[in-house]
């Protein structure tokens, strides 16, 4: 308002000046008057104005008052007064709103077209890699299968059985990894889900490690009661293929572990190497290993709390350093 008071006085001053009439063309949105000294009407006239210099308004309308015109034409008083003032600031949030709201929708199309862009490689290489998995898995199926049966051919011939007995752990560790990493990738929803045995199914895994842990002197004790728990067979398998892996795996040479199933709980304990108290929280955390004391590749865990987690079992596990690590399920 202020910059257009001052141009129209600027073209009252020029007028004068010039010899021209007085002439104060409009403005589009504003209604002008003019005022003499002795505050009379020239051209135009409003109620109520405040002849002094600078802004007001009467809550409906705004004012500007400028005697910029110092008596050119008799002019000594400019008033200026906005016809719509609630409707331009109106207008002016509507559209800051609107440039708001536009730049925020572009920001966003722009952004997934360029999160698309980055991340369509890297879902294609984690295509290519889910596929190599899969493919890999059943192609170790077949080795794994020939070399546990020409074990059982070669037992029958005069061969020394402790090279078998390597070959025959060696295959069984592949084994294991492989049916781990089927577990892990094909969809095990479908199986079906029925009462087993739990005693049953553990003696039945402590039957495959029996070599391992002969190997390293482990002492087995075992006392189990029966138990009949709903779960499917493959998972049940994966479960305490697991559990009997790592307490042989992670036990020391000549150790013991115990197995206890009774009232509802299963509570496998080893006398290995233990865990620190500020990694028990991680290591069912998939491919997480919280040592290199054996191989392994971080999965077994993993797949352990899968089981628990879809069948309700609440599992604990307790540990110290350079001491035993016990593994409580409740079933």
């Amino acid at each position: 308002m202020q910059n257009i008071a001052l141009s129209i006085s600027s073209k009252i001053i020029s007028s004068y000046m010039h010899s021209e009439e007085l002439h104060v063309e409009a403005v589009d949105g504003y209604e002008i008057a003019l005022y003499s000294i002795d505050k009379e009407p020239i051209a135009g006239e409003f109620s109520g104005v405040k002849f002094v210099q600078g802004f007001y308004e009467d809550g409906e309308f705004d004012y500007f008052v400028d005697l910029t015109p110092q008596l050119h034409h008799g002019v000594k008083y400019l008033v200026l007064k906005s016809k719509n003032a609630n409707e331009q600031i109106l207008k002016l949030i509507k559209n800051t709103l609107f440039i708001a709201i536009f730049s925020v929708i572009l920001v966003v199309v722009v952004g997934y077209f360029l999160t698309k862009m980055f991340l369509k490689p890297i879902q294609n290489e984690r295509i290519k890699f889910d596929k190599f998995i899969k493919d890999s898995t059943h192609e170790l199926n077949t080795p794994i299968t020939a070399i546990l049966m020409s074990i059982d051919r070669l037992k029958k011939e005069n061969i020394d059985e402790k090279i078998l007995s390597r070959v025959q752990i060696s295959a069984k560790r592949v084994q294991k990894i492989y049916s781990d990493l089927t577990y892990l990738l094909m969809d095990n929803k479908s199986q079906e889900t029925k009462k087993l045995n739990i005693k049953s199914m553990i003696e039945s895994e402590l039957t495959l490690y029996e070599d391992l842990a002969s190997k390293k002197s482990l002492t087995i004790e075992k006392e189990l009661e029966d138990l009949f728990f709903s779960i499917d067979e493959v998972s049940a398998q994966r479960l305490f293929s697991n559990l009997l892996s790592n307490a042989i795996k992670y036990n020391k040479h000549g150790g013991v572990i115990e197995i206890k199933l009774k009232n509802g709980e299963l509570i496998i304990s080893n006398s290995g190497i233990g865990i620190k108290k500020e990694l028990q929280d991680k290591i069912f955390d998939r491919f997480y290993r919280a040592n290199d004391y054996e191989g392994g590749f971080g999965i077994g865990l993993d797949i352990v709390k899968r089981v628990c987690s879809r069948y309700s079992i609440d599992i604990k596990i307790s540990s110290k350093e350079s001491s035993k690590t016990t593994i409580k399920l409740k079933f």
